[in-house]
């Protein structure tokens, strides 16, 4: 009878110790475990067995295309080892995804782990409310120059930039040379100007909110009596500039300059000299994120050179970090030179705002002082 005993308990460890030393095996197959070392390869381990047993992840962007999200899922369970783990996308404009997080935090019914927005006001509002998770990624360190561009978010989030600024079509506006805002009211661009709509899109005003920074108001007012165009969403105002209706945009992002010059045009960023607005893109988990271990799994490869160098064959953005060249010279060519679609930060000048002191209020503020110069008889 002693001897079954001891055999049954035996049996209990081996079984016990086979486990444990399985679920360290799974963690250790995943790739990215063989590039580090100590520390920082236990948190990662643990972090993936955690995935494991979570086995969903839920995440949302008004930035990445479906192809794109696609593809950056893939490498990472390939990275991570975490093949069976189940992926939930929502691409849609940041004002949609602000509404239905508001009504889903209102009814404590968060579907998301994960959001990666251009919304600096909002994700400061919810970083005040308290809906947001602070994790310190070990690519943060990474970040300094958005620091210095106050577009960080404390330990809560870190920021690249959606820069939306000047662009020409060289087609119809030649190898004329710009490098200032006022270029614009040259009057041989008159009737030639198209500016994002700030009445619908937090985006846009955030945009106006910045560049009045440095241009006075008497400048807008001016590009407006020059017959400026005024137009809400970025893919519309793209092909105004592709048909030739409109010669220059004011508020371009790299991805449509990007998807112009992929269709024959020639649409060319222009950076002026008195500055750019670049709003904070930032990758934030929710505070009550159901899989909190896939959602920090997920940051980490967000912020990496690896996760911006695959975003990079998809959809161009200026990130906050500096960036080694990629390993498809077209792309070091035509995104990440300082003349390129999207440069890091580093390679332009930012205009510093202080984007934690924005509040809806002001938003509120500089939308109407839009409309007072603009007009509320936009175009569509």
């Amino acid at each position: 009878m002693k001897t079954r005993w001891s055999c049954a308990l035996l049996t209990a460890i081996f079984l016990a110790g086979t486990f444990a030393l399985s679920g360290t095996a799974r963690a250790a197959e995943a790739p990215i475990l063989k590039e580090l070392k100590g520390a920082e390869k236990a948190r990662v381990a643990k972090l993936i067995e955690g995935a494991r047993k979570e086995g969903n992840f839920s995440w949302a962007t008004n930035l990445a295309p479906v192809k794109a999200a696609k593809a950056m899922e893939k490498a990472f369970k390939e990275l991570y080892g975490l093949p069976n783990v189940k992926f939930r996308f929502a691409n849609r404009r940041s004002g949609t995804l602000i509404k239905r997080f508001e009504q889903e935090i209102k009814a404590d019914k968060l579907s998301v782990d994960v959001v990666v927005l251009a919304a600096a006001s909002w994700l400061h509002s919810m970083k005040r409310r308290g809906h947001l998770m602070k994790y310190v990624s070990p690519e943060d360190k990474h970040y300094d120059l958005a620091e210095k561009a106050n577009m960080n978010g404390d330990g809560y989030w870190v920021s690249d930039g959606q820069i939306n600024t000047m662009a020409v079509n060289r087609d119809l506006a030649g190898d004329v040379k710009l490098t200032s805002w006022y270029d614009l009211l040259r009057p041989e661009f008159k009737g030639k100007v198209l500016v994002g709509d700030a009445r619908p899109s937090e985006t846009y005003t955030l945009w106006y909110k910045g560049l009045r920074e440095r241009l006075p108001k008497s400048y807008f007012q001016k590009l407006s009596a020059a017959g400026a165009g005024v137009m809400a969403r970025g893919s519309a105002q793209r092909r105004s500039l592709m048909a030739g209706e409109y010669w220059l945009g004011t508020t371009i992002m790299a991805r449509h300059n990007w998807i112009a010059k992929k269709a024959g045009v020639k649409m060319d960023p222009i950076y002026p000299k008195e500055g750019v607005v670049a709003l904070p893109i930032g990758s934030v988990i929710m505070a009550k994120a159901k899989n909190p271990n896939m959602a920090k799994l997920f940051v980490d490869y967000w912020r990496s050179v690896r996760g911006h160098h695959m975003l990079l064959n998809y959809n161009p953005l200026n990130s906050g970090r500096p960036l080694p060249p990629h390993k498809d010279e077209k792309i070091n060519k035509l995104i990440l030179a300082k003349d390129g679609i999207a440069p890091p930060i580093d390679k332009i000048n930012v205009i510093p705002t202080d984007w934690s002191k924005i509040t809806p209020a002001d938003v509120k503020k500089w939308k109407a002082e839009f409309i007072e110069v603009f007009g509320s008889g936009t175009k569509k």
